[in-house]
């Protein structure tokens, strides 16, 4: 029979939080990895810009092997929305309607030499599959309108999005264009990574 000597042994009374603690810390990877697995999986985005007259067209899609419903929980939590979206300062319901919520947004739009802060009190209508979204404050757009479009294909989501977007401020055709489809491109890897991390039961941060 073998002999355990006192170095050997953890310290007495911390045996089991050191158990615990190592066994939160390896399930902790073991989600993180499957999170970057997920995200590697997911399809790069189709993002197009156009303009007319003032009036930007932004439409996107991708696929992402989470199912749609992991999708709309993470596109319908609102208030979370700064956590895995910087450039998103702050996000709250400020109002529950009838068939709708009210959520009012502040965000800061940088590009090149050109920043902004956003301001944003939407109005936004979700069912299964479509969450419709429309701006009424009017403070930064005087339109600012759009949809989100979710299906299932094969247990992968299809999303797509849609915005039609009135600035109510001065700004060079060029640098919108360019602001909104770099903007597109960032928010779908971060949507893609969330749903990812729900998914797999990540740790929220």
């Amino acid at each position: 029979m073998s002999t355990i000597t006192h170095t050997d042994r953890e310290p007495t009374g911390t045996g089991g939080r050191l158990r615990a603690r190592r066994f939160c810390v390896m399930a902790a990877l073991a989600a993180l990895a499957a999170v970057g697995a997920s995200a590697a999986e997911s399809q790069p985005a189709s993002v197009t810009v156009q303009e007319d007259r003032g009036l930007y067209r932004v439409a996107a899609s991708f696929v992402t092997p989470q199912s749609s419903a992991v999708a709309q929980d993470v596109l319908t939590d609102y208030e979370a929305i700064p956590r895995f979206m910087p450039d998103v300062q702050s996000s709250r319901i400020v109002e529950r309607r009838a068939t709708s919520i009210v959520v009012e947004q502040e965000a800061v739009a940088r590009v090149l030499f050109f920043s902004k802060r956003i301001h944003l009190v939407l109005d936004v209508r979700a069912e299964p599959g479509r969450i419709r979204f429309r701006d009424e404050g009017g403070q930064s757009f005087t339109r600012y309108e759009g949809t989100w479009t979710l299906c299932e294909r094969d247990g992968r989501a299809v999303v797509s999005y849609e915005l039609l977007a009135r600035p109510a401020f001065d700004v060079p055709e060029f640098l919108l264009t360019r602001l909104l489809k770099r903007d597109a491109d960032r928010m779908i890897a971060r949507l893609q990574t969330e749903m990812a991390a729900r998914a797999a039961g990540a740790p929220r941060r």
